[in-house]
C-alpha cells in the first residue's frame, strides 16, 4: 500500500509518499507564505519520482485535519478530497493532537497545547498505557488561559508538553517541572500522517470525502457567545 499524506496545519507544511516496507520521502515547504503555490507542485513532484500518477495512483491518501492554520487546512483537504476522488481512492483524515501525542518525546502523560491566540491555548492529555502503541485521550480538548492551564496541571508528574504553545505553558508554570518536546516537534511531520491514516484504514476506520471537515482553534461564534454568556452568570 502506497500512502499520500498531506500535512498544512502548521508554519512548514509538507507532502510524503509512504510504502508498505517503510521506505517514504517528504517534501517540505513554507505553508504561511505561499501554501498554494507550493503544495500542488510538492505532491507532482512525489507521483513523478515514484512514478505515480492518474494510471498508478497511490493507494490512500491521508490528510491532517488539525486544528491549526484555518487557511493551511482547508487548502490541504481540498487537496486531499480533489486527489481522492480523481483517483477514486479512500481519503482519510488524521486528528494533529493525536499525531503530537505519538511523536512526543518519552512519558507517562503528554499535553499537547497549540496557541489558539486571544490569551488562550487549546490543549488536551493523552496517556501511554503498557502495551499500547497510541496514546489514549485522558482529557478532552478543551480552550483556557495559560495561568488556568498551569493550575489545573499542578498535581501532574512525568509530563511533557508539545505543540507551539510549549513555550506560553512553561512560562505559566514558572519553573515546575516538565518534559518540554524541541520546537521542531511542534507539528506532525507528514511522513507520520501517512502512517497514521494507513493504520486507521487497515483498522477498518473510513471517512466519509464528502463531509469531512477540518478540525479549528476555537469553536463557532455561537458556542463563543454561549461561553461568554456561561462566564458571566458565575461572576
Amino acid at each position: 500500500m502506497i500512502v499520500l499524506g498531506i500535512e498544512t496545519s502548521g508554519p512548514r507544511g509538507g507532502v510524503s509518499l509512504l510504502d508498505s516496507e517503510g521506505r517514504a520521502e517528504e517534501r517540505r515547504f513554507d505553508s504561511q507564505r505561499s501554501l498554494g503555490a507550493e503544495l500542488a507542485p510538492a505532491i507532482q513532484g512525489l507521483l513523478d519520482r515514484w512514478k505515480l500518477g492518474p494510471e498508478r495512483p497511490p493507494d490512500l491518501v491521508a490528510v491532517d485535519l488539525g486544528p491549526g492554520s484555518y487557511t493551511g487546512l482547508r487548502v490541504g483537504l481540498a487537496a486531499g478530497k480533489g486527489l481522492a476522488f480523481a483517483w477514486g481512492r479512500p481519503l482519510v483524515g488524521v486528528r494533529l493532537v493525536e499525531a503530537l501525542s505519538r511523536q512526543a518525546p518519552p512519558s507517562r502523560r503528554i499535553l499537547c497545547a497549540l496557541d489558539a491566540q486571544r490569551g488562550e491555548v487549546y490543549h488536551c492529555i493523552f496517556e501511554r498505557l503498557p502495551g499500547e502503541r497510541s496514546p489514549s485521550l485522558v482529557i478532552a480538548p478543551q480552550l483556557s488561559e495559560p495561568l488556568a492551564l498551569a493550575q489545573a496541571l499542578a498535581a501532574e508528574t512525568d509530563l511533557c508538553v508539545i505543540g507551539d504553545a510549549a513555550s506560553a505553558v512553561e512560562r505559566a508554570l514558572a519553573g515546575k517541572a516538565l518534559r518540554r518536546a524541541p520546537d521542531d516537534l511542534a507539528w506532525p511531520s507528514p511522513r507520520l500522517v501517512a502512517e497514521m491514516g494507513r493504520e486507521l484504514h487497515l483498522a477498518g476506520h473510513r471517512d466519509d470525502a464528502i463531509s469531512l471537515s477540518p478540525l479549528y482553534l476555537r469553536p463557532s461564534e455561537a458556542e463563543e457567545r454561549r461561553r461568554k454568556r456561561e462566564r458571566a452568570k458565575g461572576t
